[in-house]
């Protein structure tokens, strides 16, 4: 076992190389604590005491604490998953999973169903982010359980542990005040919205994605060859995402997804006058214009980020005295529109490009209750 120092993030790591059990090479790297300038004579005097502590790995004796071993685990998640979906599960880990575990200084062997039980009633109990204080929502909650049992599967696989401990606990259900429950907007209230944004940079995007239920990735990614002003049709096959980073991509969240919408008239004459203000603004700017082929941009050319889409939404809301709802209740209101003019479910699943009916069914939940029972009969 060998080790090195290397900086990261600003800070000093050791990074031991070593061979596991199997005979393949691997690297650990594991915090000083220490910030890079001017630490790194007192990081490499750290350097024996760490082999000492983590010498079990070369003999074979797995004696990880479990924090270790999820940040390798990250490491090794970081080349092969998309970028986005490493930055959310960067996230869970460290703001809900790492808070909670660390203290208690866990081997990645004594992990046991109790402590994984623990932990998701402590996420139900607080229901908030222990790092943040931020309110955290069931389904994050859920989404977080999937992520651990993953991890600890993936210790199985490679003989770290003999069995997962969170492969039967359930995370506890929330009770009715608990548990979250998206917001639906009448054919009322979505004018009424509308009438709000009548005039503001968000308009065009607001009444689009009301119109076609649109994912924010999916609306924010719009872009202008995806809009074909001869045959009359808008496809959706380009999103923008951000977690930590902005991630733009020629993918969708699934294959139904990749759909192609028909360009009404009224959707067609809003995006003209944004082509024509985008003329305008080219010659006003001059050589200083951001140029992209995305439809919404602010006036110098750069695009909408996902998440100033989000505060400009609320701030809105809060200006005019609506309610407050989130970006993709507009989503879930274009559904739960679409069944109240009379649209069958599977026709608002392919609208919306759900995956499977179900989602369709759990979104309009208030609408489809009948539904459900003679299903289920």
């Amino acid at each position: 076992m060998t080790g090195s120092i290397q900086t990261k993030k600003d800070y000093l790591y050791i990074v031991l190389q070593y061979k596991d059990r199997t005979g393949k090479t691997k690297r650990k790297w594991i915090s000083t604590g220490l910030p890079a300038r001017a630490n790194k004579k007192k990081a490499e005097a750290m350097i024996s005491e760490t082999i000492e502590k983590y010498k079990s790995l070369e003999c074979g004796e797995n004696n990880e604490l479990l924090v270790d071993y999820m940040q390798e685990w990250l490491d090794d998640k970081k080349t092969s998953i998309r970028q986005s979906t490493w930055e959310t599960y960067e996230m869970y880990i460290r703001t809900h999973i790492m808070p909670y575990f660390a203290p208690l200084h866990k081997n990645l062997k004594e992990l046991t169903a109790r402590d994984i039980k623990s932990f998701y009633s402590s996420l139900l109990k607080e229901g908030a982010n222990l790092h943040t204080g931020k309110s955290l929502c069931f389904r994050s909650i859920r989404k977080i359980a999937s992520l651990l049992k993953t991890i600890l599967n993936d210790a199985v696989a490679i003989n770290l542990i003999p069995k997962n401990p969170a492969v039967n606990i359930k995370v506890p259900k929330p009770t009715d005040e608990d548990e979250f429950k998206g917001q639906f907007l009448t054919v009322e209230e979505a004018q009424n919205l509308l009438t709000a944004f009548h005039g503001h940079e968000l308009e065009v995007l607001i009444y689009i994605t009301l119109y076609y239920g649109l994912r924010r990735s999916e609306v924010v990614g719009l872009q202008w060859d995806a809009i074909d002003f001869d045959k009359n049709t808008i496809r959706i096959k380009h999103t923008v995402v951000n977690i930590s980073t902005l991630v733009a991509a020629d993918k969708t969240k699934s294959v139904s997804s990749r759909r192609t919408y028909p360009l009404l008239p009224e959707v067609r004459d809003a995006l003209l006058r944004l082509k024509d203000r985008r003329e305008q603004n080219k010659k006003k700017f001059g050589n200083t214009y951001y140029q992209s082929d995305y439809v919404f941009v602010w006036d110098d050319g750069k695009p909408f980020r996902p998440d100033c889409v989000s505060r400009s939404f609320k701030r809105v809301l809060i200006a005019h005295n609506i309610p407050l709802i989130r970006f993709h209740d507009l989503r879930h209101s274009t559904a739960s529109i679409l069944y109240d003019k009379g649209w069958k479910l599977k026709d608002i699943q392919e609208w919306l490009g759900h995956a499977d009916i179900e989602t369709t069914v759990h979104i309009n939940y208030p609408h489809t209750s009948d539904y459900l029972k003679v299903k289920a009969a």
